[in-house]
């Protein structure tokens, strides 16, 4: 393999949502209706998909719990606490460097977030590039997003590997001929020796 492609949630940093959601010490209703109105809802991946603006996207999710608008819009005020760094991502990205690889991302990820976490995705500046899907206004698993990858780049599928917590996003990148991998945890720390 002469590429590798990543997912960046929850392969390369962690989205932890649960633990953000947690920090507000709501009792387990409200907690469980701030879930549902914002993280669990459909309504997030219109913001990845990026066609609406940073105040449609919080208008959604009080649209989905309207008498929870202040809980709504104190956690959406914060977000970019779900997105934690990982221990691992540094090694794993030498590891592939001192294989000669390119390194590439292809992410469901809304402008905003990326707005309020780009320090924390700053290893992502040593990559040979990569998509957010904000940028081409769609998501995984559509696979329109791989094609725009593959022809952006130049990328020869059958030398690509992809890493994706969610089986679905690995079965499309399957379909258009790359060595798809469904990533947990242990991949990268058994690469690296950990």
């Amino acid at each position: 393999m002469k590429t590798v492609i990543f997912d960046v949630g929850n392969v390369l940093v962690d989205y932890d949502w649960e633990s953000y959601l947690r920090t507000f010490r709501y009792d387990e209703e409200i907690f469980q209706r701030v879930a549902n109105a914002v993280f669990r809802n459909e309504d997030w991946a219109k913001g990845d998909i990026g066609l609406i603006s940073t105040e449609e996207w919080l208008d959604l999710f009080i649209e989905n719990a309207p008498d929870l608008k202040r809980e709504i819009r104190e956690v959406f005020a914060g977000f970019e606490g779900t997105i934690v760094p990982l221990d691992y991502t540094k090694k794993w990205i030498e590891y592939f460097r001192g294989q000669g690889c390119k390194l590439y991302y292809l992410s469901n990820y809304s402008c905003e977030l990326y707005q309020r976490t780009k320090d924390k995705l700053a290893f992502l500046e040593s990559f040979d590039g990569g998509i957010f899907s904000y940028e081409v206004k769609c998501i995984k698993p559509d696979e329109k997003i791989y094609r725009i990858l593959l022809e952006r780049y130049s990328i020869e599928p059958k030398e690509a590997v992809f890493y994706d917590d969610r089986p679905e996003n690995v079965e499309a990148a399957n379909r258009l001929g790359m060595k798809g991998v469904v990533f947990h945890k242990d991949i990268p720390l058994q690469m690296i020796g950990k």
